[in-house]
C-alpha cells in the first residue's frame, strides 16, 4: 500500500517562510499570578492598583544581601480566544472543535523597571504576535500581510537614537516601530527620574495605549480587568557606575528580561531560510527537510523476512560498539538493533537516524547507550592523541584582560552530546536520571568515581558520575556555573589553611580551585589517577573486551560456517551422484564401443580373407594371360576378354581395398573412442572417489561444528540467536549479549570515565583554561564561532551531556555553527514541532530523534485554520504543517529501515528502526494500546504486578447534568473511586493520575483532588501527561450529550485514548457513559478490555456498587 507522505519533488523554497510566519503568530501567555512567593512573586495589578515597587505588601519583602529587585511588567492584556475569533472571521473560515481552540490570555508588550521603579528601555518588547495579529486584520488580503506588512503609523513617536540595540525580526516594519516606541519608552525614563516620579498603572496604561493606537490592534480584545502581570526576581546589584560613563557603558547594565514575549525562533528561522536558498547546511539538516518529499525511497520492512535477515545480520558480535552503559539487563534485540546502527552508520558520518519508540519501550535505556559509545569512542581518542591533544595556546582580548584557551585536535571535535526536547519535563528527566545513583547497578560506583560528589550536589540527590547537566534557559546555566566552577564556599579566612588532599566538593569546592590545586603538582593536591593508570586500566579493559568478542564471532560464525558446509556437503553430494550417474553411462558407452570394435574387427577380417582370396584369382589370371599365338589365330577376341576379366578383377581388388582401409580407419576410430571413454571412466572413478571423500569430510566438520555450536549454544543460553523463534520471543531475547562480553563492553565505558578524569586532572592548566571560556559561554558573553565549538567540546569533555529545551536553544547556542553539536538527542520528538527543532538539527553534525507519532501530535499555538491559511498562501504542501507533522514524522522519512503502522488519514505510515518491548503497562492497558495504535508491534515485556486494587474496569455512569463537557454524575463518581481506594486499598496521591480529554473537565479534577487532598499536579488532560506515568489512572471521559462532536474529536484518533492508557502502570479505571462512547472508534476496543467496575463499597455492612451508593446519596 501506498504510504501517503511518499510524493513526487516537492518545492522547498516558502517552508521556511512558511514556519516563520507561524511563529511570528504564535503568541506567549501571561504569567499566572503568585503573589506569596517570597524569591519570585507575579502580581497582578488592576486599574488604580499599586505596581510592586509602590506595594506595601511587596516593599516588605527584603531581597538578600547584596542583591536588589528586578521587575518584568507584562502589559497590554488581551484575550487570545476573541482576537483568534476574529482572525477566523477574516480569513472566513472557523474552528469547530472546542479542545482545539486557542485559549488564555497573551499581552502586547513587555518592559523591565529597576528597584525604583524607572523602566529600563532596552528591556521594552513589542509583541510580534499582537503585531502580525493586526497586521492580518487590517490588510485587505488577510495573511498576505506576513509577506508584505501595511507600514505602521510612526507620527508622534521620537526617532530611535543609535545607543538602542538592534531588532532583528526578520520584519523590519514590526523592528522599527519597536524601536521608535522603544525611544519613546527612553524618554519617558529620563523624565520620570528628572521629576522623581515612579511609574504607575496609569503610566503603563498610556503606554497601552500608545502601543494599540501605533500597532492598530482591536481594544475589544484587550482584558479590561488587567493592567499588567508583573514578576519579580532578585538580581546581583549591578556595581556602581560613574555619573560620567558614556551611555552605552550604563546601558550594559541594564538587564533585559530572562522571558521573552516572541516566539524564540524568528530570528533562527530567517537565518536558515537564507541558509537553505543558498544550498548550505549538513546532510542531516537537508534530510529533515527533504526526506518527507523524496519520491519512491527504497524502504526495508523490519517485519519483513529480508527485514529479520538484515536484523540478524547487524546484530553480530562485530556490530555493537565497545563500551555499553552499566545495566543488570541487556537491551532487548530491537533496541540492540538500533544502537548498533546509530553507531555503525554516523559515527563517522553526519546524518540523522530516526527510531520509534512506543510507550515503555525503553527509549531512555537506548540514549544510555549511545552516550556510552560516544563516551568510549572520546576516551580511546584521548589515549591515542596523548600530549597532542591540545594546540599551541591562544588568547582573546575581552575588558582589555588576556582570555587563554587551547584548541582540541580535530578528533576531539564533534563528540559533545545534546539532549533536546520541545519541553522541560522530557529534558530534566534525561538529564535527572543519567547522573542518578539508580542509573547504574551499586557496584559501578565502587570501581569508578567520576566526580560523583560534584555530580550529586548539582543534581541534588546522590549521583554515580557527572554524566549530564540540565542547561538551556538562564537561570539554569547560572545555577550550574555557579556550582561546578565556583563552588559553593565563602573565602577561606584563613589562607595558610592546608586544603583537603582530595577534591571536596561538599565542603563548597568548585572545579576551578580543584584544577587550581592540581596546578601546583607535588606542592598541591594529585589527581586520582596517573595518565599512565588510566591509560593501562583502559587498555587492559579494552583487551578483555576484544577477546570475548572475538569469542562470540567465532561462535557467530559456526551459523554461518554450518550454512557453508551444509552448501559444501549437498554440492560434494550432487557431485558423488553425477559422477555415480556419468560412470554408468560411460560403462554403457565403453560396453556399445566395445560390441562394435568386435563386429569391426569381424568385418575387417572378412573383408581381409576376400581380397586375399581376390589376389589369389588375380595372380591366377595374370598366369593364365593369353600368348601371341592365340591373340592371333583368335583375331585378339582372347586377349580382349583376358584383358575385361583382368580388368573387372583389379577393380573389385581396388574397392575391396577401399572397403577394407575404410573398416580399418572406422575401427581406429572406434577404439580411440573406447580409449577415451576408458580414460574418462578413470577420471569419473577419481572424481567419485574424491566426492565420497570430500563428502564424508564436510560431514565430520559438521559434526564438528555441530559439537562447537551446542557447546556455544549451552554456554551463551539465552544469548544464542533463534532466527526461527517467535516475534515475542525474538525480541525478548537479546542475540549474542553474553553476561561475560556485557560486562567486558561496561568495564571499558567505566574505564573510559577514568580515563576523562585523569585527563582533566592531569592537564589542569590547559582544562581550565577551556573550561573557563566554556563558563564564560554559558553565561551569555559573546563569542567566535570556533570559540563557542570549543568552549562547547570542552564543557562535554567534561560533562558528556548537557540538555536544553528547542525554546532556550537559539539563545544558549547562538554563537556555535553549522554541525557544531556532535551528537543531538532528540526525546519526545512526537510532541514537537519542526520549525523548533530544525536550527538544532542544522548546529548537530549527527541527530538521533527518539518519539512516535501514535502519541500525542504537537500542540500548535495557532488555530488550524490560520495555519491552513497561511500554507495555502505560502504554497506550503501539509507534509511541512507543524499541526499536522511533528519533528518524528520527518525524521522517519528520512529512515530506510523501519515498519509500517496503521494510519486513521492515510491507512498506514512509515515509521523509522522502532523499539518493541513494552515493559511499562499491565494487562489490559498493553492490550488496548498495542491494538488500537501500533497494529501488534509491540510485545510485552512486564511480569504482571500483584496489588491489593481492584481489577482495571469501566464505571458506567449515566450523566445528565453537564456544564461544558463536564459531568456532574461522573465528578461524583470519581470522588466515590478516589475515597475509596484511599480507605479500603491504601493508594496514596502520588500514585495516581486524574485525567480527561477535555479541558474543563480536567479543572473540575483538579478541583476534587483539591478537595480530597489528592495532588492537583497529578490532574490535566491527557495532553499533561505524556511522558509519564502512575500506578492507577482514573480517565473521566465527560462529554457533553448535547454535543456528541466533542466526543468525535477525542475519538478521531487512536493518539489520545493510546497516551490515557500507557500512563497507567498497573491500574485504570475509566468513568463516563459506556453506551455513548464504545459506539465510538478505539474506544470500542477499551470497551472490550474492560468490564464492570464492579469491586463494592461497604455501606451499612451491605455491598453495594460505586453507582448504586451514588445513587442513594445526595452528591451535588
Amino acid at each position: 500500500m501506498k504510504d501517503p507522505l511518499i510524493k513526487t519533488a516537492i518545492n522547498t523554497e516558502n517552508v521556511f517562510r512558511f514556519w516563520r510566519a507561524i511563529e511570528a503568530l504564535a503568541p506567549q501567555n501571561i504569567d499566572k499570578a503568585n503573589e506569596r512567593d517570597m524569591l519570585n512573586p507575579v502580581y497582578k495589578t488592576g486599574a488604580g492598583g499599586m505596581l510592586p515597587w509602590d506595594a506595601p505588601q511587596h516593599r516588605r519583602k527584603t531581597p538578600e544581601p547584596g542583591k536588589s529587585w528586578r521587575y518584568s511588567a507584562q502589559a497590554g492584556v488581551y484575550h487570545l480566544n476573541v482576537i483568534t475569533s476574529m482572525l477566523e472571521d477574516k480569513i472566513g473560515a472557523h474552528e469547530e472543535i472546542a479542545e482545539k481552540r486557542i485559549n488564555g490570555k497573551s499581552r502586547l508588550f513587555d518592559i523591565g523597571f529597576n528597584e525604583s521603579g524607572i523602566p529600563q528601555p532596552v528591556t521594552f518588547m513589542l509583541s510580534l504576535s499582537a503585531w502580525s495579529a493586526a497586521q492580518i486584520l487590517r490588510h485587505k488580503r488577510g495573511v498576505y500581510a506576513l509577506h508584505e506588512p501595511l507600514s505602521s503609523d510612526l507620527s508622534g513617536l521620537p526617532a530611535p537614537n543609535d545607543s538602542l540595540p538592534v531588532i532583528e525580526s526578520g520584519f523590519s516594519d514590526f523592528d522599527r516601530l519597536t524601536l521608535h516606541l522603544m525611544q519613546w519608552v527612553e524618554n519617558e525614563a529620563y523624565r520620570l527620574q528628572d521629576e522623581e516620579l515612579t511609574a504607575d498603572t496609569s503610566w503603563l496604561k498610556t503606554l497601552e495605549k500608545l502601543v494599540v493606537e501605533k500597532l492598530c490592534f482591536p481594544e475589544e480584545a484587550l482584558d479590561t480587568d488587567i493592567v499588567s502581570m508583573v514578576k519579580c526576581s532578585m538580581v546581583n546589584k549591578p556595581k556602581n557606575i560613574r555619573e560620567d560613563a558614556p551611555e552605552k557603558e550604563q546601558k550594559k547594565k541594564e538587564s533585559a528580561p530572562d522571558d521573552l514575549i516572541n516566539s524564540f525562533f524568528i530570528t533562527e528561522l530567517q537565518k536558515l531560510d537564507v541558509t537553505w536558498r543558498q544550498g548550505g547546511g549538513g546532510a542531516g539538516f537537508k534530510d529533515f527537510i527533504m526526506g518527507i518529499s523524496r519520491a519512491n525511497p527504497q524502504r526495508l520492512d523490519i517485519r519483513s523476512e529480508e527485514g529479520l535477515d538484515f536484523a540478524f545480520e547487524k546484530l553480530l558480535p562485530t556490530q555493537p560498539p565497545a563500551g555499553s552503559w552499566p545495566s543488570q539487563y541487556p537491551l532487548a534485540f530491537s533496541q540492540q538493533l538500533a544502537v548498533n546502527e546509530i553507531w555503525n552508520r554516523h559515527i563517522n558520518e553526519p546524518g540523522i537516524f530516526a527510531v520509534n519508540g512506543p510507550p515503555g519501550t525503553g527509549k531512555t535505556t537506548l540514549l544510555r547507550d549511545v552516550v556510552a559509545a560516544v563516551v568510549t569512542d572520546r576516551a580511546g581518542k584521548l589515549v591515542k592523541l596523548g600530549g597532542r591533544a591540545f594546540k599551541a595556546k591562544e588568547t582573546f582580548t575581552f575588558d582589555n584582560r588576556q582570555i587563554p584557551f587551547y584548541s582540541l585536535h580535530s578528533d576531539l571535535t564533534g563528540s559533545a552530546i545534546v539532549i533536546a526536547s520541545a519541553n522541560n519535563g522530557a529534558v530534566e528527566n534525561i538529564s535527572l536520571e543519567l547522573p542518578g545513583v539508580e542509573a547504574v547497578p551499586g557496584d559501578v560506583s565502587e570501581r569508578s568515581d567520576y566526580f560523583s560528589e560534584l555530580a550529586g550536589i548539582i543534581l541534588g540527590k546522590p549521583a554515580w558520575g557527572l554524566l549530564a547537566a540540565k542547561m538551556g534557559r538562564k537561570t539554569n546555566r547560572e545555577a550550574f556555573v555557579n556550582t561546578l566552577w565556583w563552588g559553593r564556599q565563602t573565602k577561606r579566612e584563613d589562607k595558610d589553611k592546608v586544603p583537603p588532599e582530595t577534591f571536596s566538593p561538599g565542603q563548597g569546592e568548585g572545579l576551578k580551585e580543584h584544577l587550581s590545586l592540581l596546578r601546583q603538582g607535588g606542592k598541591g593536591r594529585k589527581p586520582v589517577l596517573t595518565w599512565a593508570e588510566a591509560v593501562s586500566r583502559f587498555k587492559r579493559a579494552q583487551a578483555a573486551e576484544e577477546t570475548e568478542r572475538q569469542q562470540l564471532v567465532h561462535s557467530s560464525g559456526l551459523t554461518h560456517e554450518m550454512a557453508w558446509l551444509e552448501e559444501q556437503r549437498e554440492v560434494w553430494e550432487e557431485r558423488k551422484q553425477t559422477a555415480t550417474l556419468q560412470i554408468e553411462e560411460c560403462q554403457l558407452a565403453i560396453q556399445a564401443l566395445s560390441d562394435e570394435l568386435a563386429a569391426m574387427e569381424m568385418t575387417v577380417t572378412l573383408s581381409s580373407g576376400e581380397r586375399a582370396d581376390l589376389d589369389q584369382r588375380i595372380h591366377q589370371h595374370e598366369k593364365n594371360k593369353p600368348g601371341l599365338l592365340a591373340n592371333l589365330f583368335s583375331f585378339g577376341q582372347v586377349s580382349r576378354a583376358w584383358w575385361e576379366r583382368y580388368q573387372r578383377l583389379t577393380d573389385e581388388s581396388d574397392a575391396l581395398r577401399a572397403t577394407l582401409t575404410q573398416h580399418r580407419q572406422e575401427q581406429q576410430l572406434a577404439q580411440s573412442e573406447k580409449n577415451n571413454a576408458d580414460n574418462t571412466l578413470r577420471s569419473l572413478e577419481r572424481e567419485l572417489a574424491q566426492a565420497i571423500s570430500n563428502g564424508r569430510a564436510v560431514c565430520k566438520d559438521q559434526e564438528q561444528n555441530h559439537a562447537l555450536q551446542k557447546q556455544a549454544r549451552d554456554e551463551l543460553g539465552a544469548s544464542w540467536p533463534e532466527r526461527d523463534a517467535t516475534d515475542e520471543q525474538r525480541e525478548l531475547s537479546a542475540p549474542w549479549l553474553h553476561e561475560r562480553w556485557r560486562k567486558a563492553r561496561e568495564d571499558v565505558f567505566v574505564a573510559a570515565l577514568d580515563v576523562h578524569r585523569a585527563f582533566i586532572e592531569n592537564n589542569p592548566v590547559k582544562i581550565a583554561a577551556n573550561i573557563g571560556l566554556a563558563m564564560d559561554w554559558l553565561k551569555g558573553r559573546a563569542l567566535t564561532e570556533e570559540q563557542a565549538g570549543l568552549a562547547l567540546d570542552s564543557l562535554c569533555l567534561v560533562v558528556p551531556v548537557i540538555s536544553s529545551t528547542f525554546a532556550s536553544m537559539p539563545r544558549m547556542f547562538r554563537d556555535t555553527g553549522q554541525e557544531a553539536i556532535g551528537w543531538l538527542l532528540i526525546d519526545e520528538a512526537g510532541q514537537a514541532q519542526p520549525q523548533h527543532a530544525v536550527g538544532a538539527v542544522w548546529r548537530a553534525k549527527r541527530t538521533v530523534v527518539v518519539g512516535d507519532p501514535k502519541q500525542l501530535d504537537p500542540v500548535s499555538s495557532i488555530p488550524s485554520t490560520v495555519e491552513r491559511a497561511l500554507a495555502k498562501h505560502f504554497k506550503v504542501p501539509s507534509c511541512w504543517w507543524p499541526g499536522k507533522v511533528s519533528v518524528q514524522i520527518l525524521a522517519d522519512q528520512t529512515m530506510d529501515v523501519g515498519t509500517y503502522l496503521p494510519d486513521i488519514e492515510s491507512e498506514q505510515i512509515w515509521v523509522g528502526c522502532p523499539l518493541r518491548v513494552h515493559r511499562r503497562c499491565d494487562e489490559p492497558m498493553f492490550s488496548i494500546s498495542n491494538d488500537i495504535a501500533y497494529d501488534g508491534l509491540m510485545v510485552h515485556g512486564k511480569k504482571t504486578s500483584q496489588m491489593n486494587l481492584p481489577e482495571s474496569g469501566w464505571l458506567d455512569v449515566k450523566g445528565r447534568t453537564c456544564e461544558g463537557n463536564w459531568v456532574k454524575e461522573e465528578g461524583a463518581a470519581v470522588e466515590k473511586l478516589l475515597l475509596d481506594l484511599r480507605h479500603q486499598y491504601s493508594l496514596t496521591a502520588d500514585n495516581v493520575f486524574l485525567i480527561s480529554p477535555f479541558r474543563d473537565c480536567a479543572k473540575r479534577l483538579a478541583d476534587i483532588a483539591k478537595k480530597l487532598q489528592f495532588s492537583r499536579d497529578k490532574t490535566g488532560t491527557v495532553h499533561k501527561t505524556q511522558g509519564k506515568e502512575a500506578t492507577v489512572v482514573i480517565l473521566v471521559l465527560g462529554g457533553n450529550i448535547q454535543n456528541p462532536g466533542a466526543k468525535s474529536w477525542a475519538a478521531g484518533t487512536p493518539n489520545l485514548l493510546n497516551v490515557a492508557v500507557s500512563r497507567a502502570k498497573q491500574r485504570i479505571y475509566v468513568i463516563g457513559e459506556r453506551g455513548l462512547w464504545e459506539k465510538l472508534p478505539y474506544f470500542s476496543t477499551l470497551s472490550r478490555a474492560l468490564g464492570d467496575l464492579k469491586e463494592p463499597l461497604i455501606v451499612n455492612n451491605t455491598p453495594v456498587s460505586y453507582l448504586e451508593e451514588y445513587l442513594t446519596t445526595e452528591w451535588r
